[in-house]
């Protein structure tokens, strides 16, 4: 499917989804405040009608020039343009994964929904490294200063220095400490610096003012 595809669908689904926008192949909770919210419809590189649709969540304080789908999940199995009742099959599999989202109204509920993630693998105990900045840094943003140096110095301990982009999460944890270190309200400039950042490279900006 082409973006048309998706916004043509999107747009038919968008009364079952209230406070939600469209944003091209995306469902956007509005307005866009400490963290993007919502759904990606994704083409299949196997067929032209079949798609994906994602759940996922972004705290936009965490620098980022792309949307990802670390925090989230996909929607129910393959989808098919095709399928009988389409529309009302994507509305029953959202429905529960539109509530989630809706719920993460402030930092500290978003910071709540990523705690799981840095519990690490039951198997290897590994914790990506994505998640340790995120809570950290969310945890900053909700206030909450003396667990964020908890998570800091937990993603210090673990990552590897080697890989570029690791490596480079640790620098910007190390720099997130010395300014809680320093000043508390540094490290909140810092993020609000990030943020207003992620938001330009997402093109974010006409859907933080609120959309009835």
């Amino acid at each position: 499917m082409k973006t048309r595809e998706f916004v043509t669908l999107e747009q038919r689904l968008l009364p079952s989804l209230p406070g939600y926008a469209v944003k091209g192949r995306m469902m956007i909770v509005v307005p866009v405040v400490h963290t993007l919210r919502g759904f990606y419809f994704e083409p299949s590189g196997f067929s032209s009608k079949k798609f994906y649709v994602n759940m996922f969540f972004m705290p936009l304080c965490v620098p980022a020039k792309h949307v990802h789908f670390t925090f989230g999940h996909r929607v129910g199995h393959g989808w098919d343009a095709k399928e009988p009742d389409l529309e009302t099959k994507l509305k029953a599999a959202m429905k529960g994964d539109m509530r989630f989202l809706l719920g993460l109204r402030t930092p500290k509920d978003t910071a709540k929904a990523l705690e799981p993630l840095t519990t690490g693998n039951p198997v290897t105990g590994y914790v990506n490294p994505h998640c340790y900045e995120a809570l950290a840094y969310t945890l900053i943003t909700a206030g909450e200063l003396a667990g964020a140096a908890t998570v800091i110095d937990n993603l210090l301990r673990s990552v590897n220095f080697s890989v570029s982009w690791e490596a480079e999460i640790a620098s910007r944890a190390q720099l997130m400490k010395e300014k809680l270190s320093e000043n508390p309200e540094r490290a909140n400039q810092q993020l609000l610096t990030w943020e207003a950042e992620t938001v330009r490279n997402l093109g974010l900006e006409a859907l933080q003012q609120h959309i009835e």
